[in-house]
């Protein structure tokens, strides 16, 4: 068979592009843990959620592969301090965290926080955290609920859990006055419990706070992740702009 020069040409120029396509392609470790709307094992023991949906299509378009793995919270942001994995899956922005993750540029998810309390209950809060400084409050171990609550925890009286779940049990058998959480975490906790609807523990206003979800890249591998993390910004800061974001958001219930 004949190949002319030109068509010969293209047929090098697109081998070479296809090489260099591999040679650039590399495989990033994502780490998490289960949080609803955000990052989750789904009923068909698939993983999902809107931060993987959100690497996935990034990393589709940057020609590299993720792999996701899933473990309990404390577990996940070990593996990116020492650098074992490469991101971990929607940090909340905090001073300590800074010093072993850079941050994405941009979050992707913002999180309102609220404090609940148990059907029934008359209990209250102003917005002021002296105004619950008498209260007993359960919430998760390792969960940050924002930077004004870390700073005035250490004068609130906290009982601490291994999981939610724990924590509205205790709510519910009156061992605790409040619990700090979102509503996308809440209502997937009550369903777990096999709550009725008029059993469910109920927000209080106003909001403890807003925090926002980003991705937090190992500072432990700052050198092998720094130009990934330059694409990974850009290419989330188009998705946000498009509204491509806010599109994928539709696909999830309305519980944040």
């Amino acid at each position: 068979m004949n190949i002319s020069p030109k068509k010969a040409a293209c047929f090098l120029f697109l081998i070479i592009l296809l090489w260099a396509s591999g040679v650039n392609a590399a495989n990033y470790l994502f780490v998490g843990s289960n949080f609803p709307v955000l990052s989750e094992e789904l009923p068909d023991k698939s993983l999902g959620g809107i931060s993987i949906d959100i690497v996935r299509i990034i990393c589709k378009r940057l020609g590299h592969t993720p792999t996701f793995e899933m473990y309990p919270w404390a577990r996940a942001q070990a593996l990116v301090k020492t650098g074992e994995a490469d991101v971990l899956l929607v940090p909340f922005k905090t001073p300590e965290r800074e010093t072993w993750m850079d941050f994405s540029e941009i979050p992707f998810f913002e999180d309102k926080s609220f404090f609940f309390i148990r059907p029934g209950s008359h209990t209250t809060w102003d917005g002021t955290f002296e105004s619950i400084e008498n209260l007993h409050i359960g919430k998760v171990r390792g969960w940050s609920l924002g930077e004004a609550f870390e700073k005035e925890k250490s004068q609130l009286t906290i009982d601490y859990a291994p999981n939610l779940d724990l924590c509205f049990l205790k709510l519910i058998s009156g061992r605790v006055d409040l619990v700090p959480t979102q509503k996308r975490e809440a209502y997937k906790a009550f369903q777990r419990l096999g709550l009725r609807e008029n059993e469910y523990p109920t927000v209080i206003l106003p909001e403890l706070s807003v925090n926002y979800c980003y991705y937090g890249f190992s500072k432990q591998k700052q050198a092998v992740l720094k130009v990934f993390k330059a694409e990974f910004d850009q290419a989330l800061i188009q998705m946000k702009k498009s509204g491509e974001i806010a599109r994928l958001m539709k696909t999830y219930p309305p519980y944040y």
